[in-house]
C-alpha cells in the first residue's frame, strides 16, 4: 500500500481477541484438511502386505485424477456457502455447519475401510462398489464442508478491522499462520500414524481435530466475536438502543444497500483479474499434494542412519518404518496373489468375497498395531517368489512378457487375435489384466536394484514420505512474521509493493521451485530413486515465498475490495479460481506427470525432469504478465491496495 498516513484513521496497535478465535479455529480445520491432503494420494495408490493399510491400489495417473477433482470441488463450494452466509444465515452459522460435515466427511473415509474386502484388492465399482460409494461419500461431505466453512470464516477476519485499517494485511498474515501451524503438525501426526498403522486411523485423527476446531469457535466465539459474523441485517430502527449503536448499525445497513459506483465496478474487476492469475500459481503449487508427493515416496532418499536412531529414545524407532523397501517388494507378492485369488474366483463363477463382521474387523483396525510383514524376509529370498507368481499368472493367462508389454502399447488388439483381457476360465472379462502387466514392470526394478552383488540391509530406517507435507508449513510458520516485517517497514517509506505486484512475484517465486526440481529429477533417475532431500526441501522454500506474496495478501484483498453485500460471494469466487487450478493441477500431473512422465526436452534418463520444467513455464509466463499489468491494475484499485 502506498496510501498517505495522513487519510488514515489512527487504530489501537493490538489486535483484537476475535482474531485469535478465528487464528485457532482455522488452525483446526486446516489440520483436519492437511491430513487428509498428506494421505488421499498415498491411501489410493498404496497396496498393502496385508490387511493393516490395504489402500485403493490404484495407478498415480487415476490418483491424480481424483486428487486433482476432490481439491478442485472443495474450492468450488465456497461459492454457494458465501452465497448462503450473504443471504440468508451469515458467517458464523456456515461456519459450524461447514464443521459439522467435515467431521463427518473424515469419519466416513475412515468407515470405508471398515466395510471394504481387504487388503490386495483394487477398489472399484466392480471389486467393492459398498466401500466405494461410503468413501465418495466422505470425499462429498469435505467437500460440501469446506464450502460453509472456507470463504466464511476469512470474511469473519476482514470484519474484524475498519476500512483504512493498516493491520489488516497482518492480521491476515497472522491468520495464515494459523492455517500453517496446523498444515505443520498434521503430516507429522495423522500422516505418521496412517503410514504406520493405518490410514483410517489417519482419517479418525483429523475428524477428532475437526471437532476441536468446532468446540473452539463455539465456546470463546461468544465472548470475543461479538456481532461479528451474524445473519445479513435488515432496516429496523428498533434493533438499536443507543446513538452510537444507532449510528453504526445505519452505518452496516448502508454499506450492504447502497448503489454501486463506478469505483465498485473497477475493484471487482481486479478480483476477477487477479483470480485467473492465481489459477497459475495453484495449479503449480498444489503439485504438492499429488506429484511431489509421489516424488518424497519413490523418489527420494528418506534413510535415517542407525547412529541417530541408537542415540534417539526407543519410541522413536518405533516410529519409522524398518527395511521399507523389503515392505514396498512384500507387497507385490500379495498384489499377486490377490490378482491369482481373483482369477481363480472367476474360473469357479464366484461373485462374492467373504467379509469379516463388522466387529472382527473394527477390533482389529482399532488396535494401532504397527504394520509388520508377517515373515519379513530380505529381497533376495522375495526375487525368487515374485518370479514364480508372475510366471504362473503369465502362464494362466496364455501370455509371456512381450505380449503383455504389446498388449499395453495396443490394447485394441487389432490383429484380430482372441482379447488378451479374456481369461482361460469361462472366457468372462478379467479387469485387472493390467495389474499383471505393472507387476511385471516391477520385476523389472527389483533386477535392477538386486545388481550383481547386492546385499540387503539388516536395520535400515525411512520416515514417512508425508513428513515433507509439513516442509511448507514450516517455511510460512518462519517466514510470515519476516514478510508482515518486511510489508510494514516498506509501507512507512511508501514503497511497498502492490498488490498485483506482489501477485507477480509470488508467481516468479513458485517458477523458481520447479526449476529447482529440474536437477532433483535427474538426481532421482541417476541414483535410482534415492534423491537428495534438500530438492524438495529447497522447492517447498521457494514456493512458500511465493505463497506468502500471494495467499495471505489475495484473502486481504478481497475484503478490501469487494462491496459489502458481496464480500463472501467474492471470497467464494476467489476460492473459485483456486478450484480450476487444483482440477487443472491433478489433470497436468495425470496426464504429463506419472510414473516417469513426459520426454520432451531432457529426455527419459532425466525422469520427470521435462514434467517439472512445464510447470516452471507456465506461471513463468503469467508472472511477467502480471508484471506488465501491474501499474494499471493498482490504478483501478482506488487506493485500496
Amino acid at each position: 500500500m502506498t496510501n498517505n498516513s495522513q487519510n488514515i484513521p489512527v487504530f489501537p496497535k493490538r489486535h483484537p481477541a476475535g482474531l485469535w478465535v478465528l487464528f485457532t479455529t482455522e488452525m483446526w480445520e486446516r489440520f483436519a484438511f492437511y491430513s487428509m491432503r498428506a494421505i488421499l494420494v498415498l491411501y489410493l495408490m498404496s497396496v498393502s502386505t496385508g490387511e493393516w493399510t490395504p489402500g485403493f491400489g490404484w495407478s498415480e495417473a487415476d490418483a491424480y485424477k481424483l486428487y486433482g477433482w476432490y481439491t478442485g470441488l472443495v474450492y468450488l463450494s465456497p461459492l454457494l456457502g458465501g452465497w448462503i452466509a450473504d443471504r440468508f444465515i451469515g458467517q458464523r452459522a456456515c461456519v459450524v455447519i461447514g464443521a459439522l460435515l467435515m467431521t463427518l466427511g473424515e469419519f466416513f473415509l475412515a468407515a470405508t475401510e471398515f466395510i471394504r474386502i481387504g487388503g490386495g484388492v483394487k477398489v472399484t465399482f466392480a471389486t467393492d462398489p459398498t466401500a466405494l460409494i461410503v468413501f465418495y461419500i466422505g470425499l462429498g461431505l469435505m467437500i460440501l464442508g469446506n464450502g460453509f466453512f472456507k470463504p466464511c470464516i476469512s470474511v469473519m477476519v476482514g470484519q474484524l478491522y475498519e476500512q483504512g485499517d493498516r493491520r489488516r494485511d497482518v492480521a491476515f498474515t497472522i491468520f495464515y499462520m494459523g492455517i500453517n501451524l496446523g498444515a505443520f503438525f498434521s503430516p507429522l501426526i495423522a500422516g505418521t500414524v496412517a503410514e504406520i498403522y493405518g490410514f483410517h486411523l489417519g482419517f479418525i485423527i483429523a475428524g477428532f481435530g475437526m471437532i476441536c476446531g468446532l468446540l473452539s469457535f463455539i465456546v470463546f466465539g461468544r465472548k470475543h466475536l461479538k456481532d461479528i459474523g451474524g445473519a445479513p441485517v435488515r432496516h429496523d430502527s428498533a434493533a438499536a438502543t443507543t446513538e452510537e449503536e444507532k449510528v453504526a448499525h445505519e452505518k452496516l445497513v448502508y454499506e450492504q444497500t447502497r448503489p454501486l459506483d463506478r469505483k465498485d465496478y473497477d475493484r471487482m474487476f481486479v478480483i476477477v483479474v487477479l483470480s485467473l492469475f492465481v489459477i497459475a500459481f495453484w495449479m503449480t503449487f498444489e503439485q504438492a499434494g499429488s506429484s511431489l508427493n509421489v516424488f518424497a515416496k519413490k523418489n527420494t532418499d528418506r534413510n535415517i542412519s542407525e547412529s541417530v536412531i541408537g542415540a534417539s529414545p526407543e519410541f522413536v524407532s518405533d516410529y519409522f518404518l524398518d527395511n521399507e523397501k523389503v515392505v514396498e517388494y512384500q507387497s507385490i507378492i500379495v498384489r499377486l496373489e490377490k490378482l491369482e485369488d481373483q482369477a481363480n474366483r472367476i474360473g469357479a463363477g464366484l461373485e462374492e468375497v467373504k467379509r469379516e463382521t463388522f466387529f472382527e474387523r473394527a477390533s482389529r483396525l482399532l488396535s494401532f498395531r504397527k504394520v509388520e510383514l508377517e515373515q519379513e524376509r530380505s529381497i533376495a529370498e522375495i526375487y525368487p517368489e515374485l518370479r514364480e507368481r508372475a510366471a504362473g499368472l503369465k502362464e494362466r493367462f496364455g501370455e509371456n512378457e512381450e505380449k503383455a508389454e504389446g498388449l499395453e502399447a495396443n490394447p485394441t488388439n487389432p490383429a484380430g487375435e482372441t482379447s488378451l483381457l479374456k481369461t482361460r476360465s469361462g472366457g468372462k472379462e478379467y479387469e485387472d489384466y493390467e495389474d499383471i502387466v505393472k507387476e511385471m514392470k516391477n520385476l523389472k526394478k527389483i533386477e535392477e536394484d538386486l545388481g550383481e552383488d547386492f546385499t540387503p540391509k539388516a536395520n535400515t530406517y525411512t520416515f514417512p514420505a508425508t513428513w515433507y507435507q509439513s516442509v511448507n508449513a514450516l517455511f510460512i510458520i518462519v517466514f510470515a512474521p519476516i514478510f508482515a516485517v518486511i510489508w510494514t517497514f516498506l509501507s512507512r517509506f511508501g514503497i511497498e509493493p502492490s498488490t498485483p505486484t506482489k501477485f507477480a512475484l509470488g508467481l516468479l517465486f513458485v517458477s523458481g521451485s520447479f526449476l529447482v526440481m529440474i536437477p532433483g529429477a535427474i538426481d532421482a533417475k541417476a541414483t535410482n530413486g534415492n534423491a537428495a532431500a534438500y530438492w524438495l526441501v529447497v522447492c517447498y522454500l521457494l514456493a512458500t515465498w511465493g505463497e506468502l506474496c500471494l495467499s495471505p495478501i489475495g484473502l486481504s484483498m478481497v475484503t478490501k475490495l469487494a462491496p459489502a453485500r458481496y464480500a463472501s460471494f467474492f471470497m467464494g469466487l476467489w476460492f473459485m479460481a483456486s478450484s480450476v487450478a487444483y482440477i487443472l493441477a491433478g489433470q497436468l500431473a495425470s496426464i504429463l506427470g506419472a510414473d516417469d512422465g513426459i520426454n520432451f526436452f531432457f529426455g527419459a534418463k532425466a525422469g520427470l525432469a521435462d514434467f517439472f520444467l512445464v510447470m516452471a513455464i507456465i506461471p513463468m509466463i503469467i508472472g511477467f504478465i502480471a508484471l506488465a499489468l501491474a501499474p494499471k491494475l493498482k490504478q483501478m484499485m482506488h487506493g485500496a491496495g
